[in-house]
């Protein structure tokens, strides 16, 4: 996909975000939904014109890997009315659905599931943030793949179920962006893997796991001084905000610095 602008870290620097990745999209994919950052169901070029109860069970069942009862559906979206009511709404919902494509969610009379064609941004996205953790091939460009990482799942959503989807995502591409900086430093690719670090301390800065990758890009490159100011900056932070100290791990990374003879 195309890039589109780029998106500053904090202070620290540049990230280039990359336009939604389609990993698992095939010929016999028709549409595409997206939710990172923000939410649209594409057909091509054409994003289709949802309505705001219509999206919510659009994501409601796109972040579900497996089919929904309708009551299900009706309860988690509707909770607040009686479960006649919750039902009529949900009923009115799939019928607008329908009216603005047939092909998105597939429904029976108990059932409800996103239909097999969509593509989902969210689900290659993770697909990519686990392959970068284990031993997955490394992109040959990491800025693109390290703004699709900082990017958040719907953050302008205030839905109380989309919690756990939401922190789910973000743990996973923040273990993504830590272990993609050390990848990147081990094949001696310093400038992308420092980057890379700080975007995991951009969406984290009380990470204390983002700060020893950065700590640990330094001491490949053989940067001690860095290793040293950036740990000593995790000290403040930490004993400021939290009122603690480093782990023992953070400590014994400055270990590996030996002292002048």
């Amino acid at each position: 996909m195309p890039l589109k602008g780029e998106r500053p870290v904090g202070s620290q620097g540049l990230v280039t975000r990359a336009e939604p990745v389609w990993a698992d999209a095939g010929p016999d994919d028709v549409l595409m939904l997206q939710m990172l950052p923000t939410f649209a169901v594409r057909e091509a070029e054409d994003d289709l014109p949802l309505s705001r109860a219509a999206q919510r069970l659009v994501v409601f069942l796109a972040l579900r890997d497996h089919p929904v009862r309708r009551a299900e559906a009706a309860h988690t979206l509707w909770g607040e009315a009686s479960g006649e009511h919750s039902a009529a709404s949900l009923r009115t919902t799939l019928w607008r659905v329908g009216q603005v494509h047939r092909g998105l969610v597939r429904a029976t009379p108990e059932w409800l599931s996103l239909a097999d064609t969509v593509a989902v941004d969210v689900r290659a996205a993770s697909g990519l943030a686990r392959s970068l953790a284990a031993h997955g091939e490394l992109p040959a460009d990491s800025a693109p793949v390290a703004g699709l990482l900082a990017t958040d799942l719907l953050p302008v959503w205030c839905d109380d179920w989309l919690f756990a989807f939401r922190e789910r995502w973000r743990q996973l591409r923040l273990h993504a962006l830590e272990r993609l900086a050390e990848r990147l430093a081990a094949q001696r690719r310093f400038v992308e893997a420092v980057d890379v670090a700080l975007t995991a301390i951009d969406g984290e800065p009380l990470r204390e796991s983002a700060h020893r990758s950065l700590i640990r890009v330094h001491l490949l490159e053989g940067n001690h001084g860095e290793a040293i100011r950036v740990y000593r900056a995790l000290v403040r932070l930490l004993r400021t905000e939290l009122g603690v100290a480093p782990s023992p791990g953070a400590r014994a990374l400055l270990g590996e610095i030996r002292p002048a003879q």
